[in-house]
């Protein structure tokens, strides 16, 4: 086959080369998360769902590092490339894998030793800590695996092999779906056996991923010479955008499920995790978007290539927004559909409510495309402060802000507006940093 040239090849080939397997990584990944959670919840009951929450938060923490140095790392290695510096690429991925390998190890010694600790901290009890223990210690000391799954995803995408990165998730993904059945289901392991699953199944992913280095398409390369303080700093403001997403959702769940608990009760937790997981899916084709966009646009930012990139980030916004549109007619028109698809036999009270939450919250889609589009634009044309700015606004600051504040004064059902007006808000923001761009160019240009 015959390999792709960032720089010369046709955007609208270029791009649709990396649509495919972008997206059909990023769904994957998703759907096995929630068929982790379908199977601990069918296999273990209620209790084995409230333990897997309770350890979210550190899940969450492996892939935001993995993204932070990942993401960060490959948009500056492909930026690199496209001025034709070859060794800051280089740097750039050595200094990512070493900071990789240093992290994910003193996470897996300190939070294997301090486990309890952090459980209790994050809301385990006496009455969960054991289903907890057995689910997360697994996880925990398996941590190098996660984080350099994620970060080394970025970068063969990054090194013009996407459908690489899509095989090593694929065959990891699927084999996790089957060992969560075997060592739940059939061999009757629990908790541990849920995180073994995944753990052997990543595993197997990092191997896939690890034989790219030995192919003739590989153009990294490692040593421990290019390690660089400076460099890794560059890395963390690039990536940081993407470390936030990760955490923020975290934070964002738990301040949601607790004003619903006060406002509405279980049955609006109900509804909004109904909510979160069609959101996972949804998500997952935004940032395949993104991701497809993202090594072409770094790489013509980093040769100057303005056109070609302005062409990418129309090819992207077209491509989203349609993807927005059938989203929220889906969920506008045909709520039930989701409804059933997550709740068996949901009661009339979780069915009116969930109809009129859904119809409301889809909204928010039509501008959310947008700003996940917008902002790893901003991450590849290393206009870092802008991207950051767009993540705190949307998964932190404004959608923490209005979820709390906008019951206070309008009541109940205004907790289901929060989203749709973050996103609304956020999207004038990116527009705001879009503009501003090009006004500051025209003046450099004069």
């Amino acid at each position: 086959m015959k390999q792709v040239n960032l720089l010369t090849d046709s955007p609208r080939r270029l791009f649709f080369h990396y649509l495919g397997p972008t997206i059909g990584s990023s769904m994957v990944t998703s759907i096995y998360i929630l068929a982790d959670t379908i199977m601990v919840g069918q296999g273990v009951g209620d209790a084995g769902l409230a333990a897997l929450t309770i350890f979210m938060p550190i899940v969450a923490s492996f892939f935001a590092l993995g993204l932070l140095l990942g993401v960060g790392g490959g948009v500056l290695m492909s930026v690199a490339k496209g001025s034709g510096n070859e060794s800051l690429a280089h740097k750039y991925f050595s200094t990512a894998m070493i900071s990789a390998a240093v992290v994910s190890v003193c996470f897996a010694v300190f939070g294997a030793i301090f486990f309890d600790q952090m459980m209790y901290a994050l809301g385990a009890d006496t009455t969960n800590i054991e289903l907890v223990r057995g689910y997360g210690l697994c996880y925990t000391v398996s941590a190098p695996l996660f984080i350099f799954s994620s970060s080394l995803q970025s970068f063969i995408r990054n090194d013009k092999s996407p459908r690489h990165a899509m095989i090593a998730v694929l065959t990891g993904s699927g084999l996790n779906i089957l060992l969560d059945y075997l060592f739940i289901f059939v061999f009757k392991m629990g908790m541990f056996g849920a995180s073994f699953a995944t753990s052997i199944g990543t595993s197997i992913t990092v191997c896939i991923l690890v034989i790219h280095f030995f192919t003739k398409k590989n153009t990294m390369r490692f040593s421990f010479r290019f390690f660089s303080i400076k460099a890794l700093w560059e890395i963390a403001k690039c990536g940081f955008s993407s470390f936030l997403i990760e955490c923020a959702n975290a934070v964002l769940v738990f301040v949601f499920n607790h004003t619903l608990l006060k406002y509405i009760g279980s049955v609006g937790v109900t509804v909004y995790s109904i909510m979160s997981n069609v959101a996972v899916v949804c998500m997952s084709l935004f940032n395949g978007v993104t991701l497809a966009a993202q090594p072409i646009i770094a790489t013509n930012h980093g040769a100057d290539n303005h056109k070609r990139v302005l062409q990418v980030r129309h090819i992207g916004t077209i491509t989203s927004s349609v993807i927005a549109v059938i989203i929220f007619c889906i969920g506008f028109f045909f709520p039930d559909l989701l409804i059933y698809s997550y709740v068996k036999g949901p009661t009339p009270e979780i069915l009116e409510l969930a109809r009129y939450a859904l119809r409301i919250y889809f909204f928010a889609y039509l501008f959310m495309n947008f700003n996940i589009f917008f902002s790893g634009y901003f991450q590849s044309t290393l206009r870092p402060v802008a991207a950051i700015t767009i993540q705190i606004l949307r998964s932190l600051l404004l959608s923490s802000v209005l979820v709390s504040v906008l019951p206070m004064i309008f009541g109940a059902d205004a907790i289901w507006y929060a989203v749709p007006v973050t996103e609304c808000i956020t999207f004038f923001v990116a527009m705001a940093f879009l503009f501003f761009g090009k006004f500051q160019k025209t003046k450099e240009a004069k």
